[in-house]
């Protein structure tokens, strides 16, 4: 188990054994995983990239071979030559098709494999709310659950979690409370865990906090933003907390300049999907993000196919490798990333330095170019303004709704306006209105800019 976390003390699953502890067969598999990739994550980059690339053949053999989609949608003569073995090459590799949301939303039964490992275990199926306005629906073995839970260890080991301290998680579910963490650390001694609505009142939010003393608090980018600037106005503390864990959302250095500021502790965010779990995590070192290279491979592609060369920024294709009952393979998941260089850590997994979010959420001006706007609300000088959403209602308009617990004075209003025109491009019209609440998406998510503008043909 990982040395800088003295306070990660294993579970016996023997009656009458506590120590040395033996762990039950699942969480031996989950531990045994957990301690390679903890070594294999310090190989050369090249030496991660060969050993994924065997990994990669593997499934894109069996998907050729056991998927009706692939079949009938892959270049037949790759088709024929993989379903015998052949190698996959890189280069036929960046030939296929990409598989689009709506694809796997429509594709359900032609996705699955007709011939899944029994080894792999039993199958399960899950979903996706559809933050991108798509729900899908998908297919996983226990071999999925197993590397998922392998990972989230990987986190906590990253991050030196104290498995110990409270757990306080708000997010989309039901009020409740567990004398643990979850299953991914159930074969570990932890502290209680509790969980609030996304749907509470934010108010009533950081006073649940106060109350339950957590050392670790997870939730939205969003959310940590609205508690943390509402601690500041208010003065509340949260002396046991050591941490605040993102997911779901763009992280942005406002969020985590508001944390330190409210309560003096970092912010680290894991980026994920439903569909393929893991996809990257927040180094500890250096803040950019390492593709979790054991479970997908992650393209980040420009608008002509080709990867992004760091510093570009591309939409986010990915292929999971281990899912052989409904292999993913060039997913593309709706999301825009920036290519990172190496890291100076020393991991060889490669990196993202941004994840920006979804590519429907992009400015679109009249002349078909695309922007990613982000705006600094905190500073506007309206303390009453408890929620803020920008919208592109035009190629050449936005409109920014606000939720706010008295009228503001037509000055205060226009700073809002103001303060969102200088981050836009030069000639775009902004108003402002007031509302009185804005809705998160059902997954829980909340997003800052949204653009009901599709993008225009360019002249």
């Amino acid at each position: 188990m990982p040395t800088d976390a003295p306070a990660w003390r294993l579970k016996s699953s023997l009656a009458g054994i506590e120590w040395p502890a033996v762990p039950d067969m699942r969480s031996g598999l989950v531990c045994s995983l957990l301690r390679q990739m903890e070594s294999e994550q310090w190989l050369a980059p090249h030496e991660i990239a060969a050993r994924q690339s065997l990994q990669l053949a593997q499934i894109v053999r069996h998907a050729a071979r056991s998927v009706p989609w692939y079949r009938a949608h892959w270049p037949p003569g790759l088709v024929a030559q993989w379903s015998d073995g052949a190698p996959v090459r890189a280069d036929d590799f960046a030939r296929l098709p990409c598989l689009s949301r709506r694809e796997l939303q429509a594709q359900f039964d032609q996705l699955q494999s007709g011939a899944v490992p029994s080894e792999h275990g039993p199958l399960a199926d899950g979903s996706s709310s559809g933050s991108t306005g798509t729900p899908v629906r998908f297919r996983k073995t226990y071999l999925n659950q197993l590397i998922w839970e392998a990972l989230t260890l990987r986190d906590h080991a990253w991050h030196a979690r104290d498995l110990l301290q409270t757990l306080c998680i708000i997010r989309r579910g039901e009020a409740g409370e567990a004398d643990n963490w979850g299953m991914a650390t159930r074969m570990f001694h932890t502290g209680p865990a509790h969980l609030c609505p996304v749907s509470v009142d934010v108010q009533a939010q950081l006073a649940w906090l106060v109350q339950r003393a957590p050392g670790y608090l997870l939730t939205y980018p969003s959310l940590a933003l609205q508690l943390a600037t509402l601690a500041l106005e208010q003065g509340v503390r949260l002396p046991s907390l050591r941490e605040v864990r993102t997911f779901g959302e763009p992280l942005d250095a406002q969020v985590r300049q508001a944390c330190h500021e409210a309560w003096g502790v970092p912010v680290n965010d894991t980026y994920s999907s439903e569909e393929l779990g893991y996809l990257a995590i927040r180094c500890p070192h250096s803040g950019h993000y390492h593709v979790q290279s054991e479970n997908v491979l992650l393209e980040v592609l420009d608008d002509d196919g080709n990867a992004c060369a760091p510093g570009a920024c591309g939409r986010v294709v990915v292929s999971g490798l281990l899912n052989f009952a409904m292999p993913l393979i060039r997913y593309e998941l709706g999301d825009m990333a920036e290519a990172g260089p190496p890291c100076p850590c020393g991991r060889g997994l490669p990196v993202l330095a941004r994840i920006l979010g979804r590519t429907r959420n992009m400015l679109v001006t009249a002349d078909a170019k695309r922007y990613w706007p982000t705006f600094g609300f905190r500073d506007s000088g309206a303390t009453r303004v408890v929620q803020r959403q920008v919208v592109q209602t035009a190629p050449g308009q936005v409109q920014i709704r606000y939720v706010s617990t008295s009228a503001l004075a037509p000055e205060e209003e226009a700073r809002l306006v103001a303060q969102v025109a200088q981050r836009l491009p030069p000639g775009m019209r902004v108003d402002a209105l007031r509302v009185d609440g804005i809705g998160r998406s059902a997954s829980g998510k909340f997003e800052e800019f949204v653009s009901l503008v599709a993008a225009p043909a360019a002249p």
